[in-house]
């Protein structure tokens, strides 16, 4: 039986395999307790044959559910600093923001309520949330309202394998952990890592759109999407909301026969344009798209979120002698269509890379990287380039990484970057060991891999310093 003396930590939006899978097996060998508010789609019957478990509480109760109308103060009452607006948490939503205004409002009203109530039946030690989806933001305001922390596990790509914990929706809000490495392991992970990112032996994990289906494979898919479809017609008659938790394509096979059309005519077009295979002789500046929707750009970094504007943005930066090459995200073939396509050729000066083109090639040639977030302007860092970033980042650490504080001051910021000799190599390998600092040994989060019980062991370890960090933040 639990300690009942011991930290309480209530997770918010995962699925309930990962619940069994992860947290469960977890608590089994840590010195916490731990509650859990699944996902919003997920219903009570759906959790241990419908029997109540006083360690799970739903969001969505029955198909009774309905959304109240929205209540303007009280969501008003969570927005606050460190907390994203609610407008840029529904924005940030792939699903709720495709909804009407006060639908959205009304679905937020009723998390804000849900989540006041379930934090305050279980009184929560810290509540640890997640980065995507409005239920996120809105548990953090809940949270922050009622004085409860209110955490995220932040996960490494280089070395992919560790993480740690941010205290708000950025990852530059990261956690300090207790017993920190000593400075001589820290410099040995940093020079470890960096070589091998340097020969190429560790790469950061990228996910991989599938491939487009032939029309034989479209027919094999047909029983497959009625089953789903079905499987989405036995949820919504336990939860009346689904519409506000899951992507119209999964419930309609005619929307989902839409968005494949779609992405058919998108892959065509980025085919038919002109792209770089490899980098050019004369100097250039790169970008490199985000995939959307997706936290690191929608949830950290809101205010960039409109990707034509920013190229745009950029390339009235740049030096007349110097071009911007746009590097279309891998996992996004399907998402640009022929006048987006257009619309980013037409900037003066800026051309694109080839979806499926060698990154690093681009990068090793690159005179100056740009990124608002994500995993380039860390390659960029490591590998000696000048790198400006326009989100609020952690790869600031790295002193040949400038941040864009006021946009009218980019072209000064680009002269001073373009002027800055490359740092030795020791210099990177110091700076990326205060970057690790926060990390520690867990598990990839690729959670389709079961953990092996050494990862789960390290998760254990995490929240063993997360319990010390919270008993001392409550001094």
């Amino acid at each position: 039986m639990s300690d009942p003396n011991a930290p309480h930590f209530v997770t918010v939006g995962w699925g309930l395999p990962l619940i069994e899978r992860l947290w469960r097996r977890m608590e089994r060998i840590s010195a916490g307790r731990f509650s859990h508010v699944p996902h919003p789609r997920h219903a009570p019957r759906e959790w241990n044959g419908g029997r109540p478990d006083p360690g799970v509480r739903f969001i969505g109760l029955d198909r009774q559910t309905r959304m109240p109308e929205p209540d303007l103060a009280l969501l008003g009452s969570l927005e606050r600093a460190g907390v994203p607006t609610v407008r840029n948490m529904i924005l940030g939503d792939r699903v709720v923001s495709r909804l009407a205004e006060q639908d959205a409002l009304g679905y937020a009203t009723f998390l804000a309520r849900r989540f006041a109530r379930i934090f305050e039946e279980l009184e929560p030690t810290a509540v640890i949330g997640g980065y995507d989806a409005v239920h996120n933001g809105i548990s953090l305001g809940v949270a922050r309202s009622l004085g409860i922390p209110w955490f995220a596990l932040h996960f490494s790509v280089i070395p992919p394998g560790m993480a740690g914990f941010c205290n708000a929706m950025s990852p530059s809000a990261r956690v300090q952990l207790p017993e920190p490495r000593s400075d001589a392991d820290s410099l040995s992970l940093a020079e470890a890592t960096l070589a091998a990112f340097e020969s190429r032996s560790l790469q950061a994990p990228a996910y991989l759109a599938p491939p487009p289906p032939s029309f034989g494979g479209s027919i094999l898919r047909i029983p497959g999407r009625i089953a789903a479809a079905a499987g989405a017609v036995r949820r919504s008659m336990l939860q009346s909301y689904l519409r506000y938790t899951d992507d119209p394509g999964r419930l309609n096979p005619g929307v989902a026969l839409r968005n494949s059309r779609r992405a058919a005519r998108a892959r065509s077009a980025v085919a038919e344009i002109p792209t770089l295979a490899a980098p050019p002789g004369a100097p250039f500046a790169l970008f490199g798209l985000h995939t959307q929707p997706e936290s690191s750009i929608d949830v950290w970094a809101p205010f960039f979120s409109n990707q034509q504007w920013v190229i745009e943005t950029i390339a009235r930066a740049l030096p007349a002698g110097m071009r911007l090459l746009v590097k279309i995200h891998k996992s996004d073939v399907s998402r640009y269509t022929r006048d987006q396509l257009g619309r980013m050729r037409n900037v003066p000066g800026v051309e694109i890379i080839r979806p499926f083109a060698d990154a690093r090639a681009f990068i090793d040639g690159a005179s100056l990287v740009f990124a608002i977030q994500g995993t380039m302007a860390l390659e960029a860092a490591l590998l000696r380039k000048p790198v400006v970033v326009l989100g609020d980042s952690p790869v600031t650490v790295f002193p040949w990484v400038s941040q864009a504080a006021a946009l009218s001051e980019l072209p000064d910021l680009v002269r001073r970057a373009l002027s800055m000799p490359p740092p030795e190599r020791p210099d990177v390998i110091e700076a990326f060991a205060r970057y690790l600092g926060p990390f520690r040994p867990a598990a990839h989060n690729d959670w389709r891999i079961v953990k092996s019980d050494r990862e789960i062991e390290s998760f254990a370890e995490l929240f063993r310093l997360l319990k010390l960090h919270v008993a001392g933040r409550d001094r």
